[in-house]
């Protein structure tokens, strides 16, 4: 069944804020129905299941991100003024996917049938066929899947400690802390 109609839209926007809230498995399906104002039926109907109606969510909302416009305008820029844009960007994208991020935060250590970060699975593919081509133009140094990891490393370690410490680690704004992870990723890859 496709998911793209009304109803599977409006269950799978209230699983997302639920499961974001109380984690996959104290969320009932019962809940969800509720919140939406749909009947349980209506659930397993549409998904079949509460774990494939979990999957489908966060896909959902990966491929809704448009991840791929992260590039979008970079080609007429020099490779600080890009990536400073790129980072940006993605920092961006991790806020606006914090149900998203703390979904899969409260995923239990032993579980083994999710795709944990896949916001940042889809983040590093791209990176690394940019890289790719930034290599190929002599522009940078270094292998294209570490620049992709390290950059999103660095840049969802920042998102995470600003999650999880509701600001109260340092009063550098998330701005400032992406310009210097940034200008650090710049000065190590930069040819």
């Amino acid at each position: 069944m496709k998911y793209n109609n009304d109803t599977s839209k409006k269950i799978m926007k209230v699983a997302l804020k639920l499961f974001s809230e109380q984690g996959y498995y104290p969320t009932t399906t019962k809940q969800i129905a509720e919140e939406a104002g749909v009947n349980e039926l209506t659930i397993f109907r549409h998904f079949g299941s509460k774990s494939n109606l979990f999957q489908v969510t966060t896909e959902h909302y990966v491929v809704d991100s448009h991840v791929d416009y992260i590039l979008n305008d970079t080609e007429e820029l020099n490779f600080e003024d890009s990536m400073m844009l790129i980072s940006k960007r993605i920092y961006d994208l991790l806020v606006q996917n914090t149900k998203l991020y703390k979904v899969q935060m409260k995923l239990a250590d032993n579980e083994k049938d999710f795709v944990r970060l896949k916001l940042s699975r889809k983040l590093i593919s791209v990176l690394i066929e940019y890289f790719i081509k930034l290599n190929e133009e002599n522009i940078t140094k270094g292998n294209p899947e570490i620049m992709a990891v390290t950059l999103i490393n660095s840049l969802l370690g920042a998102f995470t400690v600003e999650l999880l410490s509701d600001n109260t680690i340092t009063k550098i704004s998330w701005e400032d802390l992406v310009k210097e992870h940034t200008r650090q990723f710049i000065a190590l890859y930069k040819l």
